[in-house]
């Protein structure tokens, strides 16, 4: 049975038809924060967590009208401790377009052509105004899930009026990523933080707070002129301690009108992933559900020849867990010949050692050295 809602927050039941056991547990101090427009917030995470539009109805079915429709006062229906229901238009279930939790795992940070275009069309961190020298390519899909599963998120997801999804150049497509620095990269892998698009299918631009004046506004950029990126907190109380830049902040790129801009459909994708991590609860009910996504590549087995100067102690050790830190006992027992460097160093000359070439010299070596023993115990049986 699902528990009644702290009074400082609300409960936004995302399937209302099949049990009302899956739902978002948001602060109030959280919607007040990212959004001058509550009912169109809690529209929007609803949509962009389940993929189908629909709207939010208080606990008595009365529909909670989106800030500025004629005739409505702002802010109608929201209010902390209370409990809301997201109806999804139509029959679909309410999980046949869910957000799926293993495709917004961390992004990493790659070169080649997606960096070009993106030093070419951002020109500087669009967020921070950072010189493109300490900035980072950062995807807004990881790079690591490859163009099988961007393809099937693009087409498991409604379409977007306002964004032409068609023709995505695969994983490392311009609009899969966007130019900003190391700190802002850390943040969004970690899902420290929101890119809003406005607008979109519930939030107008007016409805994201004003951003803060840049520091760094660098010439020759300048805002989309149709439309706002906004960089917002997700965290309550952000450790700021070292970072460059404030919060909430607007993008400027070098081409604002450029046709292959971030991805909307795809920054929805990244902030249902926030969502997901920092609101959902009843997630146990989901864990059976069916995700589509792309076959796991064949396992390659590969034979690997283990250096014979390799401690055989630590080679026998168990593996230490995932995101265990280098520890010098991990490869020998003091520490003194156990540097990872020094690791990787024998793991090459150990294969350097199995080459042909390499085999052939130690065999004519071998010959060589027991015709030498052989001659020395002939001449020694002479003299005796």
């Amino acid at each position: 049975m699902r528990p009644l809602p702290n009074p400082q927050n609300i409960h936004v039941v995302l399937n209302p038809k099949s049990g009302g056991d899956v739902y978002l547990d948001i602060p109030y101090t959280d919607i007040r924060r990212l959004s001058l427009s509550p009912s169109r917030l809690l529209h929007y995470f609803c949509f962009v967590v389940l993929g189908l539009k629909g709207t939010v109805h208080a606990d008595d079915d009365q529909v909670v009208a989106l800030e500025g429709e004629e005739g409505r006062a702002l802010s109608i229906g929201i209010e902390a401790g209370g409990t809301y229901l997201y109806h999804v238009e139509g029959d679909a279930p309410f999980t046949s377009a869910l957000v799926d939790p293993e495709a917004v795992q961390k992004a990493g940070n790659y070169g080649g052509a997606f960096r070009s275009r993106l030093d070419k069309r951002d020109g500087f961190g669009i967020f921070t105004g950072i010189h493109p020298s300490y900035c980072h390519g950062q995807h807004i899909i990881a790079h690591s899930k490859g163009d099988d599963w961007l393809n099937l998120i693009i087409e498991n997801r409604p379409p977007y009026d306002n964004e032409d999804i068609s023709g995505f150049a695969g994983i490392d497509d311009p609009r899969n990523g966007y130019l900003d620095s190391s700190t802002v990269h850390v943040d969004a892998s970690r899902k420290r933080v929101f890119i809003f698009k406005t607008p979109n299918c519930y939030l107008r631009r007016e409805d994201i707070p004003p951003a803060v004046r840049r520091r760094a506004i660098r010439p020759g950029s300048a805002p989309p002129p149709n439309c706002r990126f906004t960089m917002m907190w997700a965290v309550d109380n952000p450790d700021t301690m070292g970072l460059d830049f404030e919060l909430p902040s607007d993008a400027n790129f070098i081409e604002p009108t450029a046709d292959d801009l971030p991805s909307g459909l795809l920054l929805d994708y990244f902030n249902a992933g926030i969502i997901l991590k920092r609101y959902l609860k009843g997630s146990e009910k989901l864990d059976s559900h069916p995700f589509p996504r792309p076959p796991e590549p064949p396992v390659v087995h590969q034979q690997t020849y283990i250096p014979r100067s390799a401690d055989r102690k630590s080679l026998n050790r168990p593996p230490p867990p995932p995101g265990t830190k280098y520890q010098p006992e991990q490869f020998g027992d003091d520490g003194q010949d156990g540097d990872p460097d020094e690791y990787a160093d024998a793991m090459v000359l150990g294969f350097w050692m199995m080459s042909g070439n390499a085999r052939k010299r130690r065999e004519r070596e071998q010959r060589e050295h027991t015709e030498r023993i052989d001659s020395w115990i002939s001449t020694s049986a002479t003299v005796v």
